[in-house]
């Protein structure tokens, strides 16, 4: 009887690693639907390495990568994916496609950033834009990344000692940038307006007057220089708001 009972497992185990790579694939989809992406992957790396030859292999290698990228958030692990079909099925039309995709790579992460910041899913844009950050020191996009991060720890995670932190980095590694005078004003701000630091509020918005002065935010900045440390109640142009 307990032979009988190891041959059957035996049985159940060979049927199971015979499905066709149509089979898995289809197992991959149905896991999907049930919100099981980690099984998913594993079907279509059965495909993969047990049919590399077969027609759905770059399928299943793309589908990995969307999987990694859109379910799971996983920059990394997608980014290898698309890699490795360009390299093993380059005339697929799924290799042209991760050529298409790894090239607009950095714009997918500036615009899944802003997706997951929709989604107040705070701590994966963070890592978002930290992989931009890391992989692409000479990307054009990168000044709006830095900025983009300290707009984060500002407004999501309002950690304003870190948004600071940030925001400098945007003055220092991206000097001539669009997004510096933008930054320059945010740090005044801060200090200005949420940490009551008058002082250094006042030397922050004095040097964007003297590297900034006709930028569009000049007139804001005066304003804020005129009334540092004033309540709403002591400026005229305001005072409508309290009465």
């Amino acid at each position: 009887m307990k032979i009988k009972f190891i041959t059957i497992l035996g049985l159940l185990f060979l049927i199971g690693c015979s499905k066709s790579s149509t089979e898995l694939f289809e197992l991959s989809k149905e896991k999907l639907k049930n919100n099981q992406p980690d099984l998913a992957l594993k079907d279509l790396e059965k495909l993969i390495d047990k049919f590399p030859n077969d027609s759905l292999a770059s399928n299943a290698l793309y589908k990995m990568s969307t999987i990694h990228l859109n379910w799971q958030n996983d920059l990394s692990s997608g980014f290898d994916a698309l890699e490795k079909l360009v390299n093993s099925y380059p005339d697929s039309k799924q290799g042209e496609q991760a050529k298409i995709e790894i090239e607009e790579f950095p714009d997918f992460i500036l615009n899944k950033t802003e997706s997951l910041r929709k989604k107040e899913m705070t701590k994966e844009a963070v890592d978002h834009l930290m992989f931009l950050i890391e992989n692409y020191s000479k990307h054009k996009f990168l000044s709006k990344a830095q900025y983009m991060l300290g707009d984060i720890y500002m407004n999501d995670l309002r950690d304003f000692n870190t948004a600071i932190q940030e925001y400098r980095k945007v003055i220092e590694s991206y000097s001539g940038s669009e997004q510096e005078p933008h930054a320059l004003f945010m740090i005044g701000y801060v200090y200005a307006n949420i940490l009551n630091d008058t002082k250094s509020a006042k030397i922050e918005y004095e040097e964007f007057l003297s590297r900034f002065p006709k930028h569009e935010l000049s007139p804001s900045v005066k304003f804020e220089i005129d009334y540092l440390g004033k309540s709403v109640d002591e400026i005229p142009a305001l005072k409508h708001i309290t009465s």
